[in-house]
């Protein structure tokens, strides 16, 4: 895996000159997975002590998390070719079972016997959630990855092509929670569909994005895009955190736990830096940073 101390990179088709950034995209993706399975570390941590920690395999993705981040910062400490390497691909892959897995047992219990039912994704744990260590591992599988700016499909790199898919999917992901979320309360504020269509939107022009030869426009949407996205999060983070405090200046942490969690609306925030960081494209080493314009090759 390449790691250069600066490197020129493209928002295809958003700029008409490369961008010159002082750091890999690499150790740029690093940094942020080992802050988000931080995040993720606290989520489930909040989330799990609702039912004290039974069963014991509740355990399981707490424990996960802080270990996943730590293979994260060794991995950006060291962005060579070895055991750093070997290890960060193994405990992603890792995380992407414990999602498949916490997603096969938060199914189970939304399901009354054999049959999953509207009340019970609403009412019973957050269905879709464990799938965000699908999310995080697929992406921390496609960062271990050497890149070749030279090797593109629609004028990507293949590279950015799957961390813009592995996105698209998170983005998905945490619509449907949020769909779920809100349904409890039955959308008694229209506003709160908000998510569930960011969320849906983005997804679908992520995925354009990866599988469109160069369009300005596209690019410039995925942009707004994911600057909404950004905005909704905090918005609704000050809406949860209206709720939690009840209007009382101090929080109700049962609200917390069974209304309105707190951080689940930062996560909106967290995704439109994934997209900016995932749509950087690395250009060849050869690629003047003061050209006029990038070029552009179909396959």
């Amino acid at each position: 895996m390449k790691s250069s101390i600066t490197g020129c990179f493209s928002y295809q088709w958003l700029t008409k000159r490369p961008l010159n950034i002082p750091i890999a995209k690499t150790r740029l993706i690093l940094f942020f997975l080992c802050i988000n399975y931080l995040i993720v570390f606290l989520d489930v941590l909040i989330a799990h002590a609702l039912n004290r920690f039974y069963p014991l395999y509740e355990w399981i993705p707490i424990i996960f998390s802080p270990i996943a981040a730590l293979s994260a910062l060794l991995l950006l400490l060291k962005p060579k070719p070895g055991w750093t390497q070997f290890l960060n691909i193994a405990i992603n892959f890792i995380g992407v079972i414990t999602g498949i897995v916490g997603f096969g047992f938060h199914l189970q219990g939304a399901s009354a016997g054999n049959v999953v039912s509207f009340s019970g994704l609403t009412s019973g744990n957050p269905v879709f959630a464990p799938l965000a260590f699908v999310a995080l591992g697929c992406i921390g599988l496609l960062t271990s990855l050497d890149d070749h700016p030279k090797s593109r499909s629609y004028n990507l790199t293949q590279k950015t092509r799957w961390l813009l898919l592995a996105t698209a999917f998170w983005f998905l992901v945490t619509g449907l929670v949020a769909y779920f979320d809100h349904a409890r309360t039955g959308f008694s504020n229209i506003y709160t569909w908000v998510p569930f269509y960011v969320g849906i939107f983005a997804a679908a022009i992520l995925f354009f994005q990866a599988y469109s030869y160069p369009d300005h426009g596209l690019s410039l949407l995925l942009g707004i895009t994911l600057v909404l996205s950004f905005m909704v999060g905090l918005l609704g983070f000050a809406f949860h955190l209206s709720a939690d405090l009840a209007g009382r200046g101090s929080i109700i942490w049962s609200r917390v736990f069974y209304q309105a969690p707190g951080l689940a609306p930062l996560l909106f925030c967290d995704l439109g830096v994934w997209g900016a960081l995932v749509f950087l494209d690395p250009l060849n080493d050869e690629t003047p940073s003061s050209e006029p314009d990038v070029k552009v090759s179909k396959n």
